[in-house]
């Protein structure tokens, strides 16, 4: 996890915690800070099963100097800690925002039970200013029911991937498809 500036810590929605964070430098002067929140009343997902769990906001940040404003927010990309499926596994566990250049994705998965992992892609529009949409990925894996011995334990049931396609869906607007 990186390190977030006090300024947008003292930003932060009350009743929210940071997950994670990673940064973002798409000029000398301007940085980006992507905070991953969750609800201090999270609980672990054993006490799922009864009650849905709070969303887990992620926040964008843009910082010039020391100071900090807050440019955009998102409730969907990062999935709840009871969204691994049957066994309420937590696919955000591993808490990964990874940055590359001018692109960041957020990566999720599980495998506990079942197998899968959801990969969400966001770039820095220059004619904007701000994040958009460029791609999300979803793979799962099944049991093989080949029998041989030196057969692979799991077998991929393709990697599936939607693309912005010329769209401009911006970062806050993104939602995932139900």
């Amino acid at each position: 996890m990186g390190s977030v500036p006090a300024d947008i810590i003292r930003k932060l929605p009350q009743g929210y915690k940071v997950l994670t964070s990673a940064t973002s430098a798409v000029s000398p002067a301007r940085r980006f800070y992507f905070v991953a929140l969750a609800s201090r009343k999270e609980v672990t997902h054993q006490h799922y099963f009864s009650t849905r769990a709070p969303a887990r906001p992620l926040l964008i940040f843009q910082c010039r100097g020391s100071s900090c404003a807050q440019v955009a927010r998102n409730d969907d990309v990062i999935l709840r800690a009871d969204g691994g499926g049957i066994n309420a596994c937590d696919p955000f566990e591993e808490r990964s925002i990874v940055v590359k250049g001018f692109y960041f994705t957020v990566e999720q998965g599980v495998a506990c039970g079942a197998h899968w992992t959801d990969f969400v892609t966001f770039r820095f529009d220059r004619r904007s200013g701000n994040y958009i949409f460029d791609n999300w990925r979803t793979e799962s894996w099944y049991a093989n029911p080949r029998e041989d011995p030196n057969a692979e334990a799991l077998v991929s049931d393709g990697q599936k991937v939607v693309r912005a396609k010329g769209r401009r869906l911006p970062f806050a607007d993104w939602r995932r498809p139900d």
